[in-house]
């Protein structure tokens, strides 16, 4: 095995690791926003519940306006019918007064049910912050212990990319371009074995004097059906 060759798998068994780190501290962060997004859920159904809480307001106020009214209308037809003469019109104010009277208990039936839709309401809203409440500080040690893991991996990774780096300069600059440039479009698995007489990442059949070449000089090839970098192992 060359020394070029040497580097060239000792960088990626660096690029692996970091892989490796990556795909941790990528679960952390899944596991994070698994936590902010139920937080957000719940805070979403406070922002329905408000918004119900405002319609039934709204529908209280015009059912105050209309009981107003009525109670407006109805004290004046009982004033016209005090000042009135008895006759037909005492009798038709009579029969209208009736009519307001029945009119207006029907409105502040309505009113009372809409005073308990707002009640409702507000009492979704509240349960709905007391769960949030109750939500976050039910996620204080799993954050906690996130964010401990979070530091943890993030050290780790600066570390394994500084290693990576100084492992990368260490690589001739033509393999190292064609090694980035395959990483880049295929698994991270660019350098491999042969195995047999075949590569050893699709098992394509390599003929022998490429092998043969491989051997003999150390060279690394190219699989011509999966396109990784082919080395021929010392214990091939």
């Amino acid at each position: 095995m060359t020394p070029d060759l040497e580097k060239l798998l000792d960088l990626q068994d660096k690029d692996l690791t970091l892989l490796e780190v990556d795909t941790r501290l990528a679960g952390v962060l899944q596991e994070e926003q698994q936590l902010d997004e139920a937080v957000e859920a719940v805070e979403a159904s406070i922002g329905v519940a408000q918004r119900s809480v405002a319609e039934s307001i709204r529908r209280r106020i015009e059912v105050e306006g209309r009981v107003e009214t009525y109670r407006k209308l109805q004290e004046g037809r009982r004033k016209r019918i005090e000042v009135s003469r008895p006759g037909k019109d005492t009798v038709t104010l009579m029969a209208e007064l009736e009519l307001s009277r029945q009119v207006l208990a029907r409105e502040e039936s309505d009113w009372f049910r809409a005073q308990e839709a707002v009640q409702a309401q507000e009492a979704r809203v509240a349960e709905a912050e007391a769960h949030v409440e109750a939500l976050k500080a039910a996620q204080v040690e799993p954050r906690e212990a996130l964010a401990a893991r979070k530091s943890e991996l993030e050290a780790e990774r600066a570390e394994a990319l500084e290693a990576r780096d100084k492992c990368a300069d260490a690589v001739a600059k033509p393999l190292r371009s064609r090694y980035e440039r395959l990483r880049g479009s295929r698994a991270p698995v660019a350098v491999v074995a042969l195995a047999g007489d075949a590569c050893g990442a699709c098992f394509t059949a390599v003929p022998m004097n490429r092998r043969a070449n491989m051997r003999m000089t150390g060279v690394v090839d190219g699989c011509e059906g999966c396109g990784v970098m082919l080395y021929y192992p010392e214990t091939a």
